[in-house]
């Protein structure tokens, strides 16, 4: 590992320690950009893109506030019909499996700003005795190798940051995707189910009819075992 020192006794033209910690400040600043933690831990941009495609929110829970917020919202969707947008938002805010996109999204901002941060220079003293004299050698060291590394490290840690970004984004995609085919589903059956009843009502119906005409003369054998057969399918 590559060490910058400065030595102000041994040369006597050179600068105090504190500008040549600023200088090295300067050349940090210069090589890596400054990047800040966002408020929402990288969220607004997900939360921006769900709404504009889907026109449904997205929650990230990092507070016991915040989560009890999002039971009462749960519990009002829950006291009304449930519709197919009723569903998806329910599974929007309601799913343990995207809280942890997010965080995983939060995670790797924080590693994005620590990646983009300079190394810190270090401040040290020391005393040497030359003969008879007592010397004070101060010293200021930087790591010349982590500076130099800064914006290819940076790059590296945005580019993972902008896929966590994404993969969150794709997550909430599918599950709202994936929540809406299963309420049609779940539609679907129910109706199904509703008509096979009212099938099975009818052809009880008709079968009985049918044997009360048989028992008359009015109806043939074939057309009793029909409507028995008919009853029979239906009902299994």
């Amino acid at each position: 590992m590559m060490a910058l020192t400065i030595d102000s006794q041994a040369k006597p033209l050179a600068a105090p320690p504190w500008k040549r910690l600023v200088a090295i400040g300067a050349v940090a600043t210069t090589l890596g950009g400054c990047v800040t933690f966002t408020p929402d831990g990288g969220m607004s941009p997900v939360s921006a893109e769900v709404s504009a495609a889907i026109g449904k929110d997205t929650v990230k829970i990092v507070s016991s506030a915040e989560a009890s917020a999002v039971q009462s919202r749960v519990k009002a969707l829950l006291t009304k019909p449930l519709t197919a947008d009723g569903a998806v938002q329910l599974a929007l805010i309601n799913n343990r499996g995207l809280q942890a996109e997010y965080n995983a999204l939060g995670i790797s901002e924080a590693a994005f700003v620590e990646a983009s941060l300079p190394p810190n220079p270090v401040i040290g003293v020391e005393r040497l005795s030359t003969g008879a004299s007592l010397d004070i050698e101060r010293r200021v060291v930087a790591n010349i190798l982590a500076l130099l590394t800064l914006p290819a490290r940076s790059d590296i840690a945005r580019t993972q940051f902008e896929a966590a970004r994404q993969k969150a984004i794709e997550a909430t995609f599918r599950t709202a995707a994936e929540t809406r085919r299963a309420y049609y589903r779940a539609v679907a059956s129910r109706q199904t189910a509703s008509f096979l009843e009212q099938a099975r009502v009818s052809a009880d119906a008709a079968a009985d009819l049918t044997r009360k005409l048989g028992e008359t003369g009015a109806a043939k054998k074939l057309d009793q075992a029909r409507a028995s057969s008919f009853y029979a399918e239906v009902s299994n």
